[in-house]
């Protein structure tokens, strides 16, 4: 039970929006638009109403603002999204919460700032041999990754494989400039950037106050390997970059994308299985807008990641099930805009479990150099051993919130940086190897 496509009585879809959180004050309650008056309510909230209020739906229905809900199946839900015209949506984001001093409140919610003090603060990390990949729609030569000096971006290493046009071709499909570099074209253009900056950005003159990712300026190499946050069509790009990533080195590697309704081909299994048995941590998205936490996420040997708010409650666009690991900020974060007419520049507004994926990888950037030496001692000849640890720490470590909290299907908490950094590294046997991908 996913979503349910519902229309306003002819109220604003802000006003309907500001009844269902009065009614349901415990949980995230909002709506996520398709149109003016239309717009998509997530299954687990219909089903709260339906619980704490004994009147006939028509009656609270009534109240909200809201006709009859039609329930929608994820295929028809993914069709909305991305139909919908992103620009012509009326604003429904709460405001932008307040940062925690100079930084952005995300970074306070894992306690970023007390994990980059072990290291030497945020502006002097020494990463060493540290260093992330991100399989999605590539960079722009954004100030949040030090385009106006010195980047860390790989550009030389920086690689393009996108999958051939659907249907034999198509003449306007615009030329790639190669490298990694996003044109910024297609259904998700300006993706990589967004969440790549949230990884290992780092701005001190960002619109007024600091702009900096998890794990900043750390050694970051794109890999542009489809427009579109949705890769079902991408498979083989998909296991190519990641193959590609493991030999360039990488330790942890971001997948803020999914295959979602499809079948997984042999070629991500397998390219998974490589990873894993050479140590590299692959973070994946949980998933937005369907409830089944979608692949590569729910497969065994990826670290899965859902959403929550800024309140520390579940985030309602999040995917969620007994794969997910733990939970991330995913909803109202400041976020590198690379789509902007006459600069780049920051906006907030960012939501979707691909933020808590890159805030994950920022955080196993960090534990890969804190923990250098310690991981080469313990687990010298058993690669394996890497991303498994991190995951069974980044699990125990994580903050249980005050409140209710969903476990079965949000993870055991809330990612605490600092605690996993802390944390004594897990004896490990060979019976807790994960079962392959």
């Amino acid at each position: 039970m996913a979503g349910y496509l519902i229309q306003t009585d002819g109220r604003p879809l802000a006003d309907v929006q500001r009844q269902l959180r009065k009614y349901l004050p415990g949980l995230d309650a909002r709506l996520f638009p398709v149109d003016e008056d239309r717009a998509l309510l997530r299954g687990h909230l219909l089903e709260a109403l339906q619980r704490e209020y004994t009147a006939p739906p028509e009656v609270w229905l009534s109240v909200l603002g809201m006709q009859a809900p039609k329930l929608l199946n994820d295929d028809e839900i993914l069709a909305l999204l991305r139909t919908r015209d992103a620009d012509a949506l009326p604003a429904l984001r709460p405001p932008m919460p307040a940062p925690v001093g100079t930084l952005d409140w995300h970074l306070d919610m894992v306690r970023a700032p007390a994990a980059w003090q072990l290291l030497g603060g945020a502006s002097a990390i020494a990463w060493g041999s540290t260093r992330v990949a991100q399989l999605d729609t590539g960079y722009t030569r954004h100030p949040a990754f030090g385009f106006n000096a010195a980047t860390w971006i790989d550009v030389a290493s920086g690689r393009t494989d996108l999958p051939p046009p659907p249907n034999g071709g198509n003449a306007f499909v615009p030329s790639e400039p190669g490298g990694g570099l996003d044109p910024v074209t297609g259904f998700n253009g300006g993706h990589g950037t967004r969440i790549g900056a949230s990884i290992s950005g780092h701005d001190l003159v960002a619109d007024g106050r600091p702009f900096y990712g998890v794990a900043p300026r750390v050694p970051h190499l794109p890999i542009r390997m489809t427009d579109a946050v949705w890769i079902n069509h991408a498979q083989r790009q998909f296991a190519d970059g990641l193959d590609y990533a493991v030999q360039q080195g990488a330790g942890a590697v971001n997948v803020s994308l999914g295959v979602v309704l499809g079948q997984v081909l042999p070629q991500m299994r397998q390219s998974l299985d490589r990873a894993y048995e050479a140590g590299v941590i692959v973070v994946c998205a949980a998933g937005n807008y369907v409830d089944p936490v979608v692949l590569p996420a729910r497969l065994s040997r990826t670290v899965a990641v859902a959403g929550v708010t800024a309140k520390e409650q579940p985030w309602s666009g999040s995917s969620f099930g007994p794969e997910v690991d733990f939970s991330a900020p995913a909803a109202d974060l400041r976020r590198a805009d690379p789509r902007s007419p006459t600069k780049f520049r920051y906006l907030g507004g960012g939501d979707g479990t691909s933020y808590a994926t890159a805030i994950t990888t920022g955080a196993a950037a960090l534990w890969l150099t804190y923990r250098r030496a310690d991981l080469a001692a313990a687990y010298a000849g058993r690669a394996w051993c890497v991303p498994e640890a991190f995951r069974r720490l980044a699990r125990q470590t994580a903050r249980v919130p005050g409140g209710a909290w969903q476990p079965g299907a949000f993870g055991s908490g809330i990612l605490d940086i600092a605690a996993l950094l802390a944390a004594p590294l897990p004896d490990l046997t060979p019976a807790d190897k994960a079962p392959p991908a």
